[in-house]
């Protein structure tokens, strides 16, 4: 997946985590070895041997510390999980039935939504598989979501691409550029807007419509408030799969949300 930024909170973690486990050490050291009344008020001597035995533990058990960092780390992805979910449950309707939102096998009873950008790679590997399992199976309905977050050319194919609804060919321009290969440009764009049998010239005045300026960056708050940080990621159900997953992990949350 290329992502669009990030949050490395890692330091932050590692920082938090030793606190804690220091804390709670030196916490249980006192209370052996001291009454409770008298634990408050450590003398600089005794804050010493305290952080004195904090660390000889650490030093000769790094498997504790080890353990506690990898269960911090499994609470917060549960934690995140769970509040992705949240925001793609609060947000199901504008994902899934934004009326500008371009949408292949209107009727289907499974819905995909993909957020792609036409310069990413890892979009362009997904694409094919993607045509292949939505010709084979008309029950899949997929939602297009435009997310340029790759540059200029990126948000001009963008702007291409939606204006093609227009002339009713978003989803055969959609796979032609999908086929490009190589470093793109505004020029290579509408060569395949035209072999996909588009009018070039009501193209570029449709694409620069106000309306086409308010899909894409509804599209980015969404993204946004899922927590979306790159290109490609596809939302079925609940569930976000980031990056270039394996389509028979695709068709398997697909079946799974058909109770198959």
């Amino acid at each position: 997946m290329i992502p669009s930024g990030n949050s490395n909170r890692a330091f932050v973690v590692l920082a938090l985590a030793l606190l804690s486990a220091a804390m709670l050490l030196a916490a249980a050291v006192v209370a052996n070895r001291r009454p409770a009344q008298e634990a408050a008020s450590l003398s600089l001597a005794q804050t010493a041997a305290v952080e004195g035995l904090v660390r000889d533990y650490i030093r000769d058990h790094p498997e504790v510390v080890n353990e506690a960092l990898k269960k911090l780390v499994q609470q917060q992805r549960t934690a995140e999980e769970e509040r992705r979910k949240l925001n793609i449950r609060a947000l199901a309707k504008e994902l899934n039935e934004d009326p500008d939102s371009p949408v292949a096998n209107p009727d289907g009873d499974v819905t995909i939504v993909e957020f792609f950008d036409y310069e990413c790679p890892y979009c362009k590997t997904m694409a094919s598989k993607l045509h292949d399992l939505l010709k084979t199976d008309k029950k899949v309905r997929f939602v297009f979501k435009e997310y340029p977050v790759l540059g200029p050319v990126s948000e001009f194919a963008a702007r291409a691409a939606l204006a093609a609804r227009g002339q009713g060919k978003y989803v055969v321009f959609h796979f032609a550029m999908m086929a490009v290969r190589g470093q793109m440009n505004e020029l290579m764009v509408l060569a395949t807007a035209k072999e996909a049998g588009l009018d070039i010239e009501q193209l570029q005045k449709d694409m620069n419509a106000p309306e086409i300026a308010a899909i894409l960056k509804r599209n980015k708050r969404l993204a946004e408030g899922i927590n979306i940080q790159g290109t490609p990621n596809f939302i079925i159900g609940e569930t976000l799969v980031p990056g270039a997953a394996d389509i028979s992990y695709i068709k398997e949350l697909v079946a799974k949300a058909r109770g198959r």
